[in-house]
């Protein structure tokens, strides 16, 4: 009886030490490109700064009622302008990931016989909890500036009554962009904070190959599916100012009682708890998979 729990223990003490494992810096020279992390980080600054540049002069054209088409020439396409920013950004995220990868990671490959292909590790250093803090912020902060701030200006004053409709779908289109991002950010926090702890704890349930293991390794290790529901709770809960911006289109005198629809609300409502549940339930559990929080894995 005593050497099973001895050794039942001692599995449990290596499972706990493979998921606290982390990488050094000075741990192999396995690197996802032969560029430099400075360079990386160059590349996609600059990227994000065109992106952020060309997001305030299709807000600043379109506020004065200017017409994308107009702006792209007379070209029928002019309102796919729309998406020119997110393009940009999506570009600029691969050299600003692989410049991370370099700084904090250590990468490693493994084949898979049965399959035909592979799989790509990295192990990653984690990055101080006051980064996640900041970025969180500086969303809510990109959220209020396109969403918060332009709903309440449209309903107490008249600054944007020559603006069309591509304003709007800039607004909300990167202004949900900006909230969900926040979101994501904010439930990867409280991955950050219980991972561990609920490991420590319970990691010995773990079977590896078992359902559950497979199941969580798949959904939360390989493909992150909490963050996305997160993103989903997020991006719905920052359309909640526009719901109030309708209901101000039927009040026509400074006295008028702005009431928001309520099945509007309700559905909103509905999927963010939805959304968000799946996010908690996702986040809560991943530590089931087995793997260190602070490593991905891509199969290839």
């Amino acid at each position: 009886m005593s050497g099973s729990r001895k050794s039942a223990a001692d599995r449990r003490k290596a499972l706990v030490a493979s998921r606290s494992h982390t990488a050094s810096p000075a741990q192999g020279n396995n690197r996802p490109t032969r560029f430099r992390a400075g360079t990386l980080y160059l590349i996609g600054g600059i990227l994000v700064a065109i992106a952020l540049g060309v997001l305030a002069v299709l807000i600043g054209v379109t506020a004065q009622g200017g017409d994308l088409n107009d702006l792209a020439g007379d070209a029928d396409w002019g309102t796919n302008l729309v998406a020119a920013p997110i393009m940009i950004l999506m570009l600029a995220a691969a050299p600003l990931f692989l410049a991370e990868f370099h700084r904090r990671g250590q990468w490693s490959s493994r084949e898979r016989g049965f399959i035909q292909g592979g799989s790509n590790v990295v192990e990653l250093q984690p990055a101080p909890l006051w980064t996640r803090l900041l970025f969180i912020a500086l969303s809510l902060m990109a959220w209020g500036a396109l969403i918060l701030v332009p709903v309440q200006l449209d309903i107490t004053t008249d600054a944007f009554a020559d603006a069309g409709d591509s304003l709007w779908v800039l607004l909300v289109m990167y202004g949900i962009i900006a909230s969900g991002l926040a979101a994501v950010l904010l439930f990867s926090l409280l991955k950050r904070l219980t991972y561990e702890r609920l490991a420590n704890r319970f990691g010995d349930q773990i079977e590896t190959g078992s359902v559950s293991q497979v199941f969580w390794r798949a959904m939360s290790y390989r493909f992150r599916f909490e963050l996305w529901f997160a993103f989903g709770f997020g991006a719905i809960l920052g359309t909640i100012p526009l719901v109030y911006q309708s209901a101000a289109d039927n009040c026509y005198t400074a006295s008028c009682a702005i009431v928001p629809d309520p099945s509007w609300l309700a559905w909103i409502l509905w999927i963010a708890v939805g959304t968000g549940a799946l996010a908690l339930l996702g986040s809560l559990n991943a530590w089931r998979s087995g793997k260190s929080l602070y490593s991905g894995e891509s199969v290839s």
